[in-house]
């Protein structure tokens, strides 16, 4: 077989067919007979007829769209998602949900490549997409929320699902094949969202693993019905039929296309039927049926489909029967080949059997078979019926249902639970919801808990509950752990008695209520600070409230010795005789019971904090659990240790957040914990190994979004990798996992990313170097990797070099580019756009300045004092009086001056803007700093660019930058 890169996608023109198509790409070629003439379609979408789309299609392209680009005003492109046969995909988040304070402002968008939207019918067949995706709406299938277009960029936007493709599932967790109980949901959700879409007389034509996402909750949703054909499938020639048919197209992967398909025949369901056996024969077996060849190419060598471990012979033959290379052995009905794969119970196994045995007896003359078997019938029935929900004498808690079950024998209990699953399933779930649900104000974790040993009793197959659990689990260690926070700010405010809801009693019984044996429940710190609170009453001669205080006390502590004792000596304190006796001792008692007390409570304190970074590690909150472990070592008196619970815990944490991070896709955040942990923690193996592989992470996939690599780099990489594969294999192995889940690795290990970089040994050219725009005002500009632009720059002449310098301050919209790549930093959204940046310190500008240095390949920096001079006086004494200054240079004056950064100055003879006014700009002299121009605060006497003032590098609302960029 050659190398292939799965699910690419290639275009081909219609005059010509594919040849040496890759066996997991989609293909694109006109079938035989088809031609481009002749198609319409009654529909369009947003009034766009097919003429209209047919003009979009013969229009050069225009705006590239890739991330950081806005679509219609409205959709921001953050992050390529992936590829497919009709474009590229992208999360984005919708500005228009975000002004109106969306919870969730996130959609996908598929673009239109232009290869295809050149091709005839290419986007009546995404506008077709669109439309016949609405139609089939199901839990199942990807949603399609609409159809539009901005210029000459067509695009649909879609449901964002969380989660990975099935193809990245496939190669990271079932490389070898996955167990059929854990494999059947998603075959079962497949095989209805294909179900439902014949059912509305469509073929999907292109089902391969690329084309379904598993959400994180394991649930399967198929997409890219872009190049589904409609089945001739009971559809009748009403007003809403088009005369066009994707299927002219040919698009279609060849490794999962029917013989029919591939030999040009009419669409059938059977199409999908043979991808979808060829499907889950990949996800059970970890591999294609045939490897990858076409079915014409498996049919003439002969191939056979695998074995599949855990499959009974009446499953094989269904899933063989699936990948016939005979659409009529195939059949039509994806129905009956669900029923055939689907899991028997035990009753259905035995059945023959007991028929056949029914028969005997009946024939000896016996009936008494037949009745105990229809009395067993009745029993499970009756069973199930009372687990549905809405039952008037439905179970109402886990003794109902255990008392149920303990009245049928056994083998009416095992046929209950076998047929009965999906029903105990469901009955478990709700019953969990009856103790557990925080936004209801359910908090028996106890209770919850009991459900959950039941279902390990019943040794049921409950799905549901088995995510539910893990949700639960993760709920009780936020609500644990927001609730620490709340006692240590109760102790730390000195509401140990009082009755209100954030005082210590209060906040006590919650906790109680969710973990009755939490460690919370015995805090060292607050039973010994309500044992001295209760001393300081007695000390003030105050019996009375030391009563109370202790009565409060005993009940948060009932097992306590130290209040013990504290109780028998308020009770000799009351005593009349000894009243009088006593009240010089007590007098003197704080000083002396502090003095007692002071290791107590050091130890107190140290064990409080520790069971709060326990329950902040749990809860993921990393910012509580550093502040804990900080806490421990103040009190430690600043012991180091790196190797101690306290760290353990902490390092754990860390470790857990990168890795959620590289999940997520975001490496840099990962590799940034770990530095973080490092500083915080101090030196640790473990932590240094998953900094090297970290870092290792991004410097592959910073390297592989370049347009090429330098040798050298290519082969330091290489090193780099080796060298992590000796070290830390099992770390390097749970990163590409990691890596995987986020589907920015579809190569499936960095080794493969570092294979596929193109060595490049010559430059690019300079797009400001090029002859005759040195002091021509005309601007240039750096375009990166991922498709964005840099700020727009002029060229200043200088002998012997000229350099580029940005035509305006760098801008909000500029930083909040850089901060959505680097997701470091965020910037106001109540800010204009186009407003200079300002009220950052210079360090800032530095690593912006860094950053475009990294993505350009062209050194970008803060101008020198001199360099800024020459740049505005445009080797003249050119210079600005009409900038955005103050009108006076009064104190008033300035203070009142409101910033209006609408309009612009004006240009100097190199095209540089608002030299003079707007904000001060930083320039750098010797080791530091200083500021040039003036700001919209200055009076009109330094409204000049020679205007000059010392500048610490602190961020000040009146004060900008502008970079320069070095000139190869």
């Amino acid at each position: 077989m050659n190398e292939h890169d799965d699910d690419a996608t290639r275009v081909d023109p219609l005059r010509g067919s594919a040849a040496g198509a890759q066996d997991d790409a989609t293909v694109v070629k006109p079938l035989h007979g088809a031609t481009a003439e002749g198609t319409a379609t009654g529909t369009a979408s947003r009034g766009t007829g097919e003429s209209g789309w047919r003009r979009i299609a013969d229009m050069a392209q225009g705006e590239r769209i890739g991330v950081g680009s806005l679509l219609k005003g409205r959709f921001f492109m953050e992050r390529e998602l992936g590829r497919g046969g009709m474009g590229v995909v992208y999360l984005a988040r919708d500005e228009r949900k975000v002004e109106a304070r969306d919870r969730d402002p996130y959609v996908a968008v598929k673009v239109l490549n232009d290869d295809f939207r050149k091709h005839p019918d290419a986007l009546v067949a995404l506008q077709r997409e669109a439309r016949r995706a609405q139609q089939v709406a199901n839990d199942h299938i990807v949603r399609v929320y609409d159809f539009d277009k901005d210029g000459t960029n067509v695009f649909m936007t879609m449901e964002y699902v969380e989660g990975s493709d099935l193809r990245a599932l496939i190669r990271g967790k079932a490389r070898d094949g996955m167990p059929f109980a854990e494999a059947w949901p998603l075959i079962a959700g497949m095989g209805e969202a294909l179900g439902r879409a014949h059912g509305a007389g469509i073929v999907h034509s292109d089902f391969k693993p690329g084309n379904v996402m598993v959400t994180s909750a394991g649930v399967a949703k198929v997409f890219d019905f872009g190049i589904a054909r409609a089945g001739k499938i009971g559809a009748d020639g009403g007003d809403d039929r088009t005369v066009f048919d994707a299927g002219t197209l040919g698009a279609m992967t060849p490794a999962y296309a029917s013989l029919e398909m591939l030999q040009g025949k009419p669409p059938s369901p059977a199409d999908d039927i043979y991808a979808f056996g060829c499907v889950v024969f990949e996800l059970l077996t970890g591999r294609h049926p045939f490897d990858k060849e076409s079915a014409e190419e498996a049919l003439a060598h002969g191939r056979r489909p695998p074995a599949v471990p855990g499959l009974d012979k009446r499953q094989y033959k269904a899933l063989c029967d699936a990948v016939a290379f005979d659409g009529a052995r195939r059949g039509s009905d994806i129905g009956v080949l669900l029923a055939a794969l689907r899991p028997r119970r035990w009753r259905e196994r035995a059945t023959p059997w007991l028929v056949a045995a029914a028969v005997a007896l009946a024939l000896a003359g016996g009936g008494a078979w037949f009745a105990s078997a229809q009395a067993e019938r009745h029993h499970v029935a009756d069973t199930l019926r009372r687990l549905a929900p809405g039952q008037p004498d439905g179970y109402r808690n886990e003794d109902d249902l255990r008392t149920a079950l303990a009245a049928l024998d056994g083998d009416e209990r095992r046929r209950v639970v076998v047929d009965g699953a999906d029903a105990i399933d469901g009955f478990l779930v709700r019953l969990v919801a009856t103790h557990w649900d925080p936004a209801k104000g359910q908090f028996d974790y106890p209770g919850a808990t009991r459900t959950f040993a039941l279902r390990a009793d019943l040794k049921s197959f409950a799905p549901k509950l088995d995510r539910r659990r893990e949700e639960v689990t993760h709920e009780r260690d936020d609500a644990l752990n927001r609730l620490d926070t709340a006692l240590s700010q109760a102790i730390l405010g000195g509401r140990l008695f009082g009755d209100a809801s954030d005082d210590v009693p209060a906040i006590l019984a919650r906790i109680r209520r969710i973990d009755p044996a939490s460690r919370l429940l015995t805090n060292p710190e607050l039973e010994l600070k309500l044992d001295m609170a209760v001393g300081e009453s007695m000390a003030a001669g105050d019996m009375q409230t030391a009563g109370q205080r202790l009565a409060i006390a005993r009940r948060v502590y009932p097992s306590s010795t130290r209040l013990a004792a504290r109780a028998i000596a308020l009770a000799d304190a009351t005593a009349p005789a000894k009243a009088a006796s006593v009240a010089g001792p007590l007098a003197a008692a704080p000083a002396a019971a502090s003095t007692a007390a002071a290791p107590d409570l050091q130890h107190a304190e140290h064990e409080a904090r520790l069971e709060s970074l326990r329950h902040a590690a749990a809860a993921g909150d990393l910012p509580k659990a550093v502040e804990s472990f900080q806490d421990l070592r103040r009190i430690d008196g600043g012991a180091v240790e790196t190797d101690d619970e306290a760290a353990n815990l902490l390092t754990g944490a860390y470790l857990d957040a990168a890795r959620e991070a590289c999940r997520a896709g975001h490496w840099k955040d990962a590799a940034e914990r770990i530095d973080n942990a490092l500083s915080v923690i101090g030196e640790r193996d473990d932590l240094r190994r998953a900094q090297t592989r970290y870092d290792l992470a991004v410097a592959v996939m910073t390297a592989a979004k370049a347009p090429g690599v330098a040798p050298a780099a290519q082969d330091d990489l290489r090193k780099r990798l080796a060298a992590v594969q000796t070290t830390d294999p099992q770390g390097l192995k749970d990163l590409e996992a990691a890596m995987v889940t986020s589907k920015l690795l579809p190569e499936g290990s960095l080794s493969a990313v570092i294979g596929k970089m193109h060595p490049v040994a010559t430059t690019p050219p300079d797009p400001c170097g090029r002859r005759g725009l040195a002091g021509s005002a005309r601007e240039c500009f750096d375009t990166f990797a991922v498709g964005a632009y840099g700020p727009a720059m002029v060229v200043i002449p200088r002998s012997p070099k000229p350099f580029a310098m940005t035509r305006t301050e760098i801008t909000i919209a500029n930083l909040d580019q850089f901060c959505r790549a680097t997701r470091t930093c965020a910037v106001s959204r109540g800010v204009a756009a186009t407003e200079p940046a300002r009220s950052i310190p210079v360090a800032f500008a530095q690593r912006y300045a860094a950053w475009l240095t990294q993505v350009s390949g062209h050194v970008y920096r803060l101008p020198t004092d001199d360099e800024w001079l020459l740049a505005a006086h445009a080797k003249g004494n050119w210079d600005s009086k009409d900038g955005n200054c103050g009108a006076d240079s009064s104190g008033l004056g300035r203070l009142v001056k409101a910033p209006d950064f609408s309009a612009h100055g004006s240009a100097n003879p190199w095209g540089l803007v608002d030299l003079t006014g707007s904000v001060w700009e930083w320039t750098t002299k010797g080791r530091g700093v200083v500021m040039r121009g003036g700001s919209y605060r200055s009076g009109g006497d330094a409204c000049s660019v020679d205007t000059v003032r010392d500048s610490d590098g602190t961020a000040q609302r009146d004060v900008g930058f502008r970079l320069v960029r070095e000139i190869r």
